[in-house]
């Protein structure tokens, strides 16, 4: 269709719209507007209903002040759709199915050079973005709701998930796709004829022969020539069908093909963003927390404003993320509502028979806020006390205390240990004896961040409080109020931190798994005398991988995995046998494939969660 009568027809077909709809129409609009958007994905209450939608959970949805509702499971059941979006309208909102912007491909031949091929060579299950089979999938179910909207009024729109699950994950989706299809289309456009050229070699070749350029901008034409046929095609049943995409500001294909196509005055995208799913850090303190994700969110909608597309942007909260507790999760919908044009919740991680009902008091709460304005609630003080999910368990997997290893006299030296982002170290303290750790602000990359860090009893008492600026060493001080265990949150940001050395017995805590970065000699912990097995779990992700080693108290191999490009987990158990009551190890090392830069590493539910330096400076569980 030409893009000129397109945009006539659009036009014309929107103020229909607008007549026909009457009021219904100027509450529909209203949304992102001057009402802000509510959008709840739930895979919560689904669950209850074996993962089919029905009626008493929009009815809920309603209740709690929400005015999106978008099933997770369901897209390609349209009868299903159709009653969803029936029982919106009965009940007073709107209805956004929820679809991945991805689709598995076949392991045969048929999808041989039409998967989806990174720049380093690593090839996806997933149909390239550059292939017919993809957008034919994604046409079929969005060309249907534009046709279903038509009719169903409270039909708003489709809410596009292009975040990365397949195994071999490298980044989301989409970058540049080096598969046969794309390659070939290029040089059939170029007049060029192509050498045999291996996966990992084709970015290269195409640098060497000063072609990259040229193939990036075809292939961003190539994207932005579907995209714009799909806007068409919707816009042919309703051009106030909206797209909204995740997760924002977005990938070079969000970015370079999905703004500047399916963006209309008549549709603005609507962005999802899923930086501020819960605090930067779990042991960032709620009021640190906001004004951060705050910071997050108005540099991150500068990316659509230099675009220029008409757009609603919108911060996104999940429970399951550290430190989205409820509390914290409904001043958080209502500081992310203040600087955007709404909030959406991935709704996981609560259980409809157990914790739902505290994040939904909290989100009931936050959407009464929001609606009337009252955005000062989410500096209110808190009501719950803040966690940092500090607890121990003994060889049965039951909560214990901790005790520190007895040492005194100079400082230790301790061997290197980037951690990266935040992690929580424990600190065995004496009453009468000033605490002295120093710490290392570690630059990583480009990225310059403040270490932040927090001092606290094992009751989570503040005690003392700083920064260290980036690149620099400083000796934390503080004198403990008695004896025991303190506690000392650092959070690094993007960059990464050691402790260089202490006057007193330091561990970290991996019960939600250490952070780390780069190799590591040894770490140590203690294995209770009836542990019946030592497991361990790592976890890496896309072209970075590590392998882990775990050391019995002899210093022997017991055990080892790795994860690869394909798979960013790995699990190990090993056998206590003879060893329980002792000192055990373990190393991080190059794994067979990728690079060893990032990982975490978490202990199992049998052995104490913490990790130390030195052998001298284990704790164990209290008798």
């Amino acid at each position: 269709m030409n893009r000129h009568i397109a945009m006539l027809t659009t036009a014309l077909a929107c103020l229909a719209l607008s007549v026909s709809q009457g009021e219904e129409a100027k509450s529909r609009f209203e949304l992102g507007r001057s009402q802000k958007l509510r959008i709840l994905v739930d895979k919560v209450m689904q669950p209850e209903a074996r993962g089919v939608t029905e009626e008493w959970m929009i009815r809920e949805t309603a209740e709690a002040g929400f005015n999106v509702y978008s099933p997770r499971l369901g897209h390609d059941r349209l009868d299903e759709v159709r009653r969803v979006s029936a029982w919106c309208a009965k009940h007073g909102i709107y209805h956004m199915p929820w679809m991945r912007g991805s689709l598995t491909a076949p392991k045969d031949a048929s999808a041989d050079g039409k998967r989806m091929l990174w720049e380093t060579g690593s090839e996806q299950p997933l149909w390239s973005p550059n292939s017919d089979e993809f957008w034919q999938w994604t046409g079929k179910y969005v060309v249907e709701y534009a046709r279903m909207s038509v009719t169903d009024k409270h039909l708003i729109g489709v809410f596009l998930d292009y975040e990365n699950y397949a195994p071999g994950r490298q980044w989301n989706l989409y970058s540049l796709s080096y598969d046969d299809l794309i390659l070939r289309k290029f040089a059939e456009a170029r007049g060029i004829e192509l050498p045999p050229l291996a996966a990992d070699a084709r970015k290269a070749w195409l640098e060497k022969e000063n072609l990259h350029e040229a193939f990036a901008r075809f292939q961003i034409d190539e994207w932005r020539r579907r995209c714009r046929a799909l806007r068409e095609a919707v816009d042919e049943h309703n051009p106030t069908f909206q797209f909204c995409i995740y997760p924002a500001p977005g990938t070079p294909f969000m970015v370079e093909a999905t703004y500047p196509e399916w963006a209309t005055k008549h549709a603005p995208l609507i962005l999802a963003d899923a930086s501020v799913y819960g605090r930067p850090s779990e042991m960032l303190p709620q009021s640190d927390a906001l004004k951060t994700n705050r910071k997050k969110l108005t540099e991150h909608m500068e990316t659509p404003k230099a675009a220029g597309i008409p757009f609603m942007y919108a911060g996104g909260i999940d429970p399951v993320v550290r430190g989205a507790d409820p509390e914290f999760s409904g001043k958080n919908a209502v500081m992310i509502s203040e600087v955007t044009d709404g909030y959406w919740i991935f709704y996981e991680g609560p259980k409809y028979q157990e914790d739902h009902r505290d994040y939904w008091k909290w989100f009931t709460r936050a959407n009464q806020a929001i609606a009337s304005g009252k955005f000062e609630m989410q500096h209110e003080p808190r009501e719950t006390p803040e966690s940092w999910g500090f607890e121990f368990s003994d060889g049965a997997g039951a909560q214990v205390g901790l005790k520190a290893p007895d040492r005194s006299g100079p400082p230790v030296e301790y061997p290197s240990l980037h951690l990266r982002s935040a992690n929580l170290l424990v600190l065995g303290c004496r009453q009468g004896q000033a605490v002295e750790v120093e710490l290392h602000n570690v630059p990583v990359a480009r990225y310059e961040n403040t270490l932040v860090w927090d001092a606290r009893n094992s009751q989570l008492e503040k005690i003392a409080s700083g920064e260290i600026p980036h690149g620099e060493r400083q000796t934390i001080r503080f004198e403990p109020k008695g004896d025991g265990l303190c506690l000392l949150a650092a959070t690094a940001g993007q960059c990464a931190f050691r402790v260089c050395r202490s006057n007193v017995p330091v561990a970290v805590f991996s019960g939600k798994g250490m952070r780390a970065i780069r190799g590591v000699e040894r770490l140590y912990f203690h294995v209770p005398a009836d542990a019946k097995t030592v497991d361990l779990s790592l976890n890496t992700s896309g072209a970075e991988t590590a392998r882990a080693v775990l050391l019995d108290p002899k210093g022997e191999v017991a055990a080892t995995m790795q994860t690869s490009l394909d798979t960013s987990s790995a699990q190990l158990s090993a056998p206590v046998a003879s060893h329980g009551g002792k000192t055990w190890s373990l190393r991080i090392e190059r794994a067979d494939q990728g690079v060893l830069e990032d990982w975490s590493i978490q202990l199992g539910k049998q052995i104490p969660n913490v990790l130390s330096l030195t052998p001298d400076d284990v704790f164990t569980i209290t008798d």
